[in-house]
């Protein structure tokens, strides 16, 4: 388990505290105090890496945090972020519309999409995941397309909200092996709150475990390195396994095709994102280099991941932030 921690007691001046609780924000967001606000002498920021997973404790001022499409364009993460929150109501903007968190809610966050969030002084939880430890059987993340997730509406929500903030309270003192327990038991609560309505996926503990082991591993590095020709009979072939045995092991996270359809669209985002403007690669040419032979295929599958099309995608290798692009916390999601 590693531990990236940021606190401010030892700064005593006010207005010193407030730009650096700011300067703490990135790369994950940027943002600004709300008119009036202070950041206290006891404030915090504290996030835990525990292999599969990132827990953010956030003990904060009012502030508005905001990923830009800047900040999405240029990091091209693939993960869902579920954070609750236990005093005050927070507003969640996307696409010019609001919707308003209570305590004990669920925020949805996905890293993928621009977010603009409006909060009182709060005590929050968070949890990364990637994208791919929460995709169900149809080939996709099963969580809902809504950002709130009103915990009054559903059980499973004050369960996995409530699970949060203990969870919160254990890692500061948990053991490896009790670490080890809990981060499939937390993915596993995720995966629980599906869009149909209906009980937790079945397995979904040993899925999560499943994502991460060696063959898995080398199946997704093979789709990486042949991702213009690759395909089922391909990966059969070349790993001496079964239809059936080759999706069986992706069938707890999206399946083998939707790996092979995530792996080309991150791939077209890099490039985009590290080629100059002045040469941009021809959309054509991008989407048979990522082996969708259909531009028009290629640009209605990268809107809906992205929620931009390639066009829109700026510029350059680097997000304009504080941070090098690949340590600190910003290197733990890329390795996720």
């Amino acid at each position: 388990m590693l531990i990236l921690e940021h606190r401010f007691a030892h700064i005593p001046q006010e207005g010193r505290r407030g730009r650096a609780w700011l300067a703490s924000l990135p790369p994950l967001y940027e943002g600004r105090l709300t008119d009036g606000a202070t950041v206290s002498l006891n404030a915090s920021l504290r996030y835990y890496h525990l292999g599969d997973i990132v827990v953010a404790v956030e003990d904060g001022p009012a502030q508005v945090i905001e990923r830009t499409p800047h900040i999405v364009s240029t990091q091209a993460l693939d993960h869902l972020v579920l954070r609750t929150h236990a005093s005050g109501r927070a507003q969640v903007t996307t696409n010019a519309r609001t919707a308003e968190a209570a305590p004990g809610d669920l925020l949805l966050i996905d890293l993928a999409r621009p977010i603009s969030i409006a909060m009182p002084p709060v005590v929050g939880v968070a949890v990364v995941v990637p994208r791919r430890l929460l995709a169900n059987g149809r080939g996709a993340s099963g969580l809902p397309s809504r950002h709130v997730l009103a915990a009054d509406r559903d059980p499973l929500i004050r369960l996995l909200a409530g699970h949060l903030i203990h969870l919160a309270d254990v890692l500061a003192a948990a053991t490896e092996a009790q670490v080890a327990e809990l981060v499939p038991a937390t993915v596993a609560l995720c995966r629980a709150i599906d869009t149909s309505g209906g009980p937790a996926a079945s397995g979904s503990a040993e899925s999560a475990r499943d994502a991460a082991s060696p063959t898995v591993l080398a199946v997704r590095r093979y789709i990486e390195e042949h991702l213009d020709r690759v395909d089922i009979p391909a990966l059969m072939k070349h790993f001496g396994l079964s239809r059936r045995s080759l999706y069986r092991l992706f069938e707890g996270t999206g399946g083998v095709q939707a790996c092979i359809r995530d792996c080309r669209l991150a791939f077209a985002m890099r490039a985009l994102r590290q080629s100059p403007t002045a040469r941009r690669p021809k959309l054509a040419r991008l989407a048979h280099d990522c082996g969708i032979g259909d531009p028009r295929v290629f640009s209605r599958a990268f809107r809906r991941r992205y929620g931009m099309s390639p066009t829109e995608v700026e510029p350059g290798s680097t997000p304009a932030l504080p941070h090098r692009p690949d340590t600190g916390l910003l290197g733990w999601l890329r390795t996720l």
